[in-house]
């Protein structure tokens, strides 16, 4: 995806190749690539990484506070099993 393509876009997307997530980090593909190459998840020929996952990454880097996640889940549909 090239920035003239990107700048049009109304969000960032919600997976985005080693390009589009450096520009995201706000650091180098090279340097993306070596800070967080080991988590990309590949489809096909492309390695994908998550907003959300670049997210909690810049969230822990700057000791921003997340919502706790649900280690139990959902149960409210458990009687209708």
């Amino acid at each position: 995806m090239n920035l003239a393509r990107l700048e049009k876009l109304p969000d960032w997307p919600a997976r985005m190749t080693a390009d589009v997530a450096a520009i995201y980090m706000g650091i180098s593909k090279s340097t993306f690539a070596t800070r967080f190459g080991a988590i990309g998840v590949k489809e096909g020929a492309n390695v994908l990484w998550a907003r959300v996952q670049l997210d909690g990454i810049i969230a822990k880097q700057f000791a921003i506070p997340q919502p706790a996640s649900k280690t139990g889940g959902d149960t409210s549909w458990d009687d209708l099993r």
